[in-house]
């Protein structure tokens, strides 16, 4: 019997699978969101191919909007990564938002974005976990299906884990549904170990990954974007603070693999503007966070956080897309200056003067790179363009890095000028030094990915967080100076209190 699936990937949070059928833990008592606790999620769901497919759109939109601040994009990759990094300016401090103690430094383990983090990554994992324990167990129509969505699980999973690594370190590793007070009982697991299992999970998911997906299904973990995350995990962990250097081959070989697909699997988009389009979405990025708009509740928020309340007369102004904050998040002069003269990646990324409300100009920096003009909201968290987590660009330029470091820098150079042509920017020269090629390809990095939560993960991979944003706070008259300890944040104290975790130092 043939299934038939939801339209795509994007309609798949119009499915209430996850208000219907399973609910995440809450409360205080034995809570580290590892196991849905619910009567029919355990007996009832779970036993026919339609429900593990419906399962597993759960796990993808647990990415969407997770909790009360946004998805992933909002709490992994804006607040966590972009806003930690000098890119972001706090401009004032406001008791109700995190972002200030983010960007100075000053957040705590009773930090709610901390909570934030380790809940939204804990959930995705258990919605994972629950339905690798019963797949096998699940009649399918073709067994090739339930390896595809075994592998997307895994891969899921997987992807959830990295992050969590990234943001804390050591995390405790859970493959398996538990109970609560089981779950109270697992300790944190050291970062070899962890690396070890998200890298040997994503690297067995592959097999089971196709290579494209028809319409209907766009927006699926791929072939590519499994080669893909495995190179950025193996180049993160050859850096700071696991300093692996066996894993730099392994990250070349999987780069290599995705490059090789170009034009076939994977497609360089002709302008940068093309790749933040909700027309363009699942068309050019590698893996990306879902969103639509339309009032269904897998809109992003992103853009209503980081932009402000444009006038009327202002080409990006909408009735719905207000500002979260107003002026307390804007974009740093350090990165606008970052930008060579021409650099058409600029305009797209970020807007230095708008037309206010009351018809004036408003000379503020702000990022508006996934604020889509004309785009019809229903409110200022319902904005349609996808979040990339990886692109090909990234491909390019960590591929770029490994080789230059191996001495090749002239095919390196090669790669970072097709982005750099595509900026509309005069190519380096071939002959140019492997010194200065790195300073070069950090640089390009920045701009690139600038709102992406990409820099402050390559800051603290090449261990230069400390040297950059000490200088950034020198220059800004911050009172403030950071350490390596400052690369991770602190456990959740009520994971603390819980588990009896012992904290980042």
């Amino acid at each position: 019997m043939k299934i038939s699936y939801p339209k795509n990937i994007k309609t798949f949070g119009k499915i209430a699978i996850f208000g219907a059928f399973l609910s995440v833990m809450t409360g205080c008592e034995k809570d580290l969101m590892l196991e849905p606790e619910n009567n029919i999620t355990q007996t009832s769901f779970y036993t026919t191919e339609l429900q593990i497919n419906q399962a597993l759109t759960g796990v993808y939109s647990s990415m969407v909007n997770a909790s009360s601040r946004g998805g992933f994009d909002v709490n992994f990759y804006l607040l966590a990564s972009e806003v930690r990094s000098n890119n972001f300016t706090a401009l004032t401090q406001n008791g109700n938002r995190d972002y200030y103690a983010i960007n100075r430094f000053q957040d705590t383990s009773s930090t709610e974005e901390v909570e934030v983090l380790w809940e939204d990554a804990y959930q995705m994992i258990t919605y994972a976990n629950m339905i690798l324990a019963r797949i096998d167990a699940v009649p399918f129509a073709d067994n090739a299906t339930k390896e595809q969505y075994r592998s997307e699980a895994r891969f899921l999973r997987a992807y959830a884990y990295f992050e969590l690594m990234r943001n804390f370190g050591k995390v405790p590793l859970v493959d398996k549904p538990v109970t609560p007070d089981e779950a109270a009982t697992i300790k944190r697991t050291d970062l070899p170990v962890l690396y070890d299992f998200v890298t040997s999970e994503i690297e067995a998911s592959i097999a089971g990954l196709k290579n494209t997906y028809d319409a209907k299904n766009k927006g699926r973990i791929t072939k590519s974007a499994a080669h893909a995350m495995l190179g950025r995990i193996y180049l993160t962990g050859s850096g700071f603070p696991l300093n692996n250097s066996s894993y730099v081959a392994k990250a070349k070989d999987h780069l290599s693999t995705v490059i090789q697909g170009e034009g076939q699997y994977v497609t360089f988009a002709p302008t940068y503007a093309d790749l933040f389009k909700s027309a363009n979405d699942n068309k050019y990025h590698l893996f990306e966070i879902q969103h639509i708009s339309g009032g269904v509740s897998q809109g992003s928020y992103l853009p209503s956080y980081v932009s402000p309340t444009f006038g009327t007369a202002d080409p990006l102004y909408n009735a719905q897309g207000s500002l979260y904050s107003a002026n307390e998040l804007g974009v740093s002069q350090s990165l606008i200056n970052s930008y060579e003269p021409g650099d058409l990646r600029k305009a797209v990324t970020l807007k230095t003067q708008f037309i206010a409300q009351n018809g004036q100009p408003d000379f503020a920096n702000y990022f508006i790179k996934f604020r889509e003009a004309g785009a019809v909201l229903t409110n200022r968290y319902d904005w349609p363009v996808n979040f990339p987590i990886i692109r090909y660009e990234d491909v390019l330029l960590m591929y770029a890095e490994i080789l230059n470091n191996e001495g090749n820098t002239t095919t390196a150079v090669s790669h970072l000028n097709r982005i750099r042509q595509r900026a509309g920017l005069a190519p380096l020269s071939a002959s140019i030094s492997s010194s200065d090629f790195t300073t070069a390809l950090r640089k390009e990095r920045r701009v690139e990915f600038a709102g992406e939560g990409v820099y402050w993960h390559d800051l603290v991979r090449w261990n230069i967080a400390v040297s950059v944003i000490n200088q950034a706070a020198a220059d800004l008259n911050y009172n403030y100076t950071i350490t390596t300890n400052d690369y991770l944040y602190q456990i959740p104290l009520s994971q603390i209190q819980i588990a009896g975790y012992e904290q980042n130092p």
